[in-house]
């Protein structure tokens, strides 16, 4: 065989081989001995001629630093959650990416999140597998989305009851089952609610 196709996604900056074993074809670049892709694309081995090239793909749209991410939690893990990436600044995204927070927020007594000031204190709020929940990124570090949730547009815009699967409404710094009135303090973002929600799913099924 004299190609062969590697399905893994490559992004650009990654390594795709050294030196020693193929030379650089299209879509690549030599770095320290390394080389490395210059398009988002799967990997084509040339295996007679020892090349290695990239083959592009469409990109995907793709979180940046500032970009503001919505999407729902699909794990918890210690003191972070992983949120499943469904919107990018509001646009409806199918690229399957995720994003990882703390659940610990900076609070300063007052009713207002902050990061990093001296002398405030962090509060771990209730968070849930299912909570639909919008951040902002913050890093790219390691190829992993990180976001912050700490702002008050940020944080949870949606959550059913944990218990009987009701709707919740807010209340004070918190949500409460209109069910069976279980209350719960979680990180909300400031238009919290059911009518957000719909808005998210509005643009998803109108494509605005």
């Amino acid at each position: 065989m004299k190609e062969q196709k590697k399905d893994v996604l490559i992004f650009p900056g990654d390594h795709i081989a050294f030196i020693e074993e193929f030379e650089g074809g299209k879509n690549t670049y030599i770095l320290d001995g390394s080389v490395r892709s210059t398009s988002l694309g799967n990997k084509i081995l040339d295996l007679k001629r020892r090349v290695v090239k990239i083959e592009k793909k469409n990109s995907p749209l793709i979180p940046k630093l500032g970009d503001v991410v919505t999407g729902y939690i699909d794990m918890l893990f210690g003191s972070m959650l992983s949120m499943r990436i469904l919107f990018i600044n509001d646009v409806y995204s199918m690229s399957g990416f995720s994003a990882i927070a703390s659940t610990r927020i900076s609070f300063d007594g007052q009713g207002h999140s902050r990061r990093g000031e001296r002398g405030d204190r962090r509060i771990k709020y209730i968070f849930r597998v299912g909570d639909v929940i919008r951040g902002r990124v913050f890093s790219l570090l390691n190829s992993n989305v990180h976001i912050t949730i700490d702002e008050k547009e940020l944080g949870v815009i949606y959550s059913l009851c944990y218990s009987c699967g009701g709707n919740t409404i807010r209340i004070n710094n918190g949500i409460k089952c209109v069910e069976c009135g279980i209350y719960e303090d979680k990180k909300l973002a400031i238009d919290y609610g059911q009518d957000s929600l719909s808005v998210m799913y509005d643009r998803k099924n109108n494509l605005i």
